[in-house]
C-alpha cells in the first residue's frame, strides 16, 4: 500500500509539471504570436477580429496540415508555392498575397504551435 501511495504521488507530481510547463509553453507561444505580429492577419477562431484578418484562420489549422508542412510553408512559403505544392499555391490564389518568411528556432515552433492548439481549442 506503501508503494502505491508513493507511486502516486510521482505521478500527480508529474502531472503538475507537465501543466505547469505546457503553460510556460502556451504563454511564450502567444507573445510569439503577438511580437512576430501573426495576429494582424491570422484570426484563431472568434477571438480575433475577423474583419482584419489577411490570412486562413489558425482554428483547426492541424486537422488540416501536418506540423511539418505549417513549419515548412512558414519558413519559405514563396518556395512552396514555386515548387508546385497543390496546398501552398491554393492559399495564394485565395488571399492575394504570399505571407513572409519566418527564421525560428525548434523551440518556438513547438511553443507557438501549442499556443495555436490551445486557442483553436
Amino acid at each position: 500500500m506503501k508503494k502505491l501511495f508513493i507511486v502516486g504521488m510521482i505521478l500527480m507530481a508529474s502531472v503538475d509539471s507537465f501543466a505547469a510547463g505546457n503553460a510556460k509553453k502556451i504563454a511564450n507561444g502567444k507573445f510569439l504570436f503577438e511580437d512576430w505580429g501573426c495576429a494582424a492577419c491570422h484570426a484563431i477562431g472568434s477571438k480575433h477580429n475577423q474583419d482584419a484578418e489577411k490570412g486562413p484562420d489558425l482554428k483547426g489549422v492541424f486537422a488540416r496540415r501536418s506540423g511539418d508542412w505549417i513549419k515548412k510553408f512558414t519558413k519559405n512559403p514563396q518556395a512552396m508555392i514555386d515548387s508546385g505544392d497543390k496546398d501552398a499555391v491554393e492559399m495564394s490564389k485565395k488571399y492575394g498575397k504570399v505571407m513572409k518568411s519566418f527564421k525560428i528556432a525548434d523551440n518556438e515552433w513547438s511553443d507557438m504551435f501549442e499556443y495555436i492548439k490551445s486557442e483553436g481549442k
